[in-house]
């Protein structure tokens, strides 16, 4: 396989799936997950798990373990997260910004340096400090960083999720539901740049916002995502606040990387049909619509389709089109329409069962990840990188096929299609916490033993080596 000199390759890992389950100081205890999977009515109707973060990998303190291991494997970059409720446990409300409307929504946030200043003093500076100490140690070992800066969890400050499940209209921290949470974002974003640029080659502003507005506003009660409620126009109100957060981080970050690449991460699917009848035909358009151009139809041209009718009801002022879009890519969905009487209409669907499965019952489909970076450039015509692409695989029987017939494709894109896929990142470095599912899904190309925190490599890093030194 033939990729460009300057392709990035790396692996990926977030903060909230790695960093705890070694001493005292790994446990971040301040966030809505973490308050989420230690809930126990909703461990009792398995809502989550009941698996613990705290019994997780220990990257907060087995992180050179790790580097090494990307470095053994050729990896140039590593991809991983900030923790916002552990580097501010307590709330930033309080501090000075000045804030811009028009039409009750929000267009700009700006922080003088007396407010970064005060932040500094609120901030958990041993964290902060902690944070540079892996970055130092993964340039001192040859390695780049893309660094993202909320990949879902929220201080506790900004969104109490038991409170929001149970009654959603009379709880008071509603996330991303509350325009504050947006401000709170932009100063968590001119913080963050402030201390970290000089450690970081390219930002993503927020991870995958189409999941965490659909998995947790629609499909919460059945993906174990906070506050696991359903409504629709819910749900569309968080993408448009996190359409809205995302142009006022970038502008945060550039304040102190103005050269940096920054972009923002989402998570489109194949959806195929499984008919050729017109009403399929038209519902899979609809679906890919919704799922895979909503968000970045907003963060990339300022249009805002509220009502969900596929006509732009609004354009924002004053956004901020990312430099380059992420594309986490996972599997296909094929569908049928089926009508069916009292249900919303993107619910008319007949889905057919994977027919090669992960462990988590997604359906590999490589193929799939050619046409979505296409349709994705197409429309956008921005830079790409795939941020996430992996799969749940404890027995590893199905990994390495898996990143051979994806990366195939990847090439595919690059030297047939012309399209600029400018570095691939595969999910994940390591075992992870898999959010609501705990640590039954094993994406790591290293194995972890949960008892002794020991990393044990699978055969398919071991592959994924041989592809990031052109040995394959």
């Amino acid at each position: 396989m033939k990729f460009p000199s300057d392709f990035l390759w790396g692996t990926a890992i977030s903060a909230f799936q790695t960093e705890m389950g070694s001493s005292r100081e790994s446990i971040s205890d301040k966030s809505d997950w973490y308050v989420w999977v230690h809930d126990e009515e909703n461990i009792r109707e398995g809502i989550v798990s009941g698996d613990l973060p705290e019994n997780g990998d220990g990257f907060w303190d087995f992180y050179k373990n790790d580097i090494e291991n990307a470095r053994w494997m050729g990896n140039n970059f590593i991809r991983l997260s900030l923790d916002w409720a552990r580097i501010f446990p307590d709330e930033t409300l309080s501090i000075d910004a000045e804030v811009k409307y028009e039409d009750d929504e929000i267009y700009d946030v700006r922080l003088k340096i007396e407010s970064l200043n005060k932040m500094k003093s609120i901030a958990d500076m041993d964290a902060v400090e902690h944070y540079k100490k892996i970055f130092e140690y993964i340039r001192s070992r040859g390695m780049k960083i893309l660094l993202t800066l909320y990949h879902w969890p929220l201080p506790l400050w900004i969104h109490d999720p038991i409170k929001c499940h149970r009654d959603i209209e009379s709880c008071g921290k509603k996330g991303w539901l509350n325009k504050d949470t947006i401000i709170e974002f932009t100063k968590f974003a001119y913080f963050s740049s402030m201390e970290f640029s000089p450690y970081v080659n390219i930002w993503e502003t927020i991870n995958e916002p189409d999941v965490i507005a659909s998995q947790g506003y629609v499909f919460g009660a059945f993906s174990g995502f906070p506050p696991a409620i359903f409504d629709m126009n819910k749900a569309f109100e968080v993408q448009k606040n996190l359409v809205i957060a995302h142009s006022l981080a970038y502008r945060g970050i550039k304040e102190f990387a103005k050269e940096t690449p920054v972009g923002v991460g989402t998570a489109p699917q194949y959806f195929e049909p499984l008919s050729q009848d017109d009403e399929t035909i038209h519902f899979v358009k609809y679906l890919r619509y919704l799922n895979n151009e909503w968000y970045l139809n907003g963060v990339n041209f300022g249009y805002l389709d509220i009502d969900l009718d596929g006509i732009f009801d609004r354009r924002l002022k004053n956004f901020s089109p990312p430099d380059y879009i992420g594309i986490d890519y996972y599997q296909r969905v094929k569908v049928k329409y089926k009508k069916i009487e009292g249900v919303p209409f993107i619910f008319n669907a007949e889905i057919e069962p994977c027919e090669n499965c992960s462990d988590f019952n997604w359906d590999i489909y490589p193929k799939g990840i050619r046409i979505v970076l296409n349709d994705i450039f197409e429309k956008y015509r921005r830079p790409l990188y795939v941020l996430e692409n992996g799969i749940a695989d404890a027995s590893d029987e199905k990994r390495q096929d898996f990143l051979v017939d994806h990366i195939r494709e990847i090439e595919k894109v690059i030297n047939i299609d012309h399209v600029p896929v400018k570095g691939y990142f595969h999910w994940s470095l390591i075992d992870n916490y898999e959010w609501a599912k705990g640590f039954s899904m094993r994406f790591g190309l290293y194995g972890v033993n949960y008892e002794t925190k020991e990393r044990y490599r699978r055969k398919s890093a071991e592959l994924y080596r041989k592809i990031c030194n052109n040995e394959f």
